[in-house]
């Protein structure tokens, strides 16, 4: 395996770029998926990135995880060793005005621009620019969806700086994704559950200190799906109370009005963030474990 990681864009954001050796001789070239692990926009994950990562080399895909900007990444190239419960904290205290880079759509360009990075050196890692994804978690997911509903719209060429065909995603996979933010939260407080503390963190982790109504539209993703958004793959837990089933429903109700190909899996058992839901992970569950291989068999489906 060919393992580097480098930055990108202007704010926090690394990519860690694994080939697989086994592949990159052959003349035909491989797919390739940018993983974009959860963390509520304030940490990245590690449950979700490597782990992940080696499931799709053992299939023969390229891997680029993008540690997109959060609070965690600021404070990371600060050299300042910081937990989950932490960062939290942290969060929870930052002062109005200030721009941690977790703020959409900045991890939003970020993605666009490792896409644009992979096409742009297809030839030399034996991808094949028209089998290039994303898939994502939690609120990876939320990102991972944002580029596939928004690839083509004015606003994200202006930002981005390339043209749309270099960041076009041809297939997403999104596992517990959180979808609508404002939906999830009206979800919680109708059931009495969740932390408000929690969940108005996390909503300044995207919106900022004053969320922008233009903003929150383009955020809730179910509204901008397309025939053009590529073909997807989702699956979550009924029992998830931190982020609701019902953004996968939705969202998957206005892929199919748009007649994109999908396929959504949901299991009656299971907490959030499960990632592979295996050993490997730490949260081990067998019957939703069962996602990896569905995922798999709906791929070589669908990049025929």
């Amino acid at each position: 395996m060919i393992l580097q990681s480098f930055y990108i864009g202007d704010k926090h954001a690394e990519v860690t770029m694994m080939l697989s050796e086994s592949t990159m001789q052959q003349k035909e070239g491989k797919p390739a998926v940018v993983l974009c692990p959860g963390g509520s926009y304030m940490y990245v994950s590690d449950r979700e990135a490597e782990p992940v990562a080696y499931e799709f080399l053992a299939k023969g895909y390229h891997v680029f995880i993008l540690r997109y900007s959060t609070i965690g990444s600021a404070l990371r190239r600060e050299d300042k060793k910081t937990d989950r419960d932490e960062l939290y904290q942290i969060a929870s205290t930052v002062e109005d005005g200030t721009v941690l880079g977790s703020e959409f759509p900045g991890p939003l360009i970020e993605l666009a621009k490792t896409m644009t990075f992979i096409r742009e050196n297809c030839h030399e890692f034996n991808v094949n620019p028209d089998k290039i994804g994303v898939a994502g978690f939690s609120a990876g997911g939320h990102l991972a969806a944002s580029l596939s509903v928004h690839w083509n719209s004015e606003w994200l060429q202006a930002e981005v700086g390339d043209e749309p065909r270099w960041y076009r995603p041809n297939f997403q996979i999104l596992g517990y994704p959180i979808l609508d933010y404002m939906l999830n939260k009206e979800i919680a407080d109708t059931r009495g559950i969740g932390d408000p503390k929690y969940m108005s963190t996390a909503s300044r982790m995207v919106f900022g200190s004053e969320p922008d109504e233009g903003l929150i539209q383009k955020a809730d993703l179910k509204q901008h799906v397309s025939a053009d958004t590529p073909p997807t793959f989702i699956w979550h837990t009924v029992e998830d109370q931190l982020v609701f089933i019902q953004n996968s429903l939705d969202f998957a109700k206005s892929l199919e009005t748009h007649r994109v190909p999908w396929e959504l899996h949901t299991f009656q058992k299971g907490a959030h963030g499960l990632s592979l839901a295996t050993e490997v992970t730490g949260i081990e569950d067998v019957r939703a474990s069962k996602w990896l291989e569905l995922m798999f068999s709906w791929m070589e489906t669908n990049l025929k």
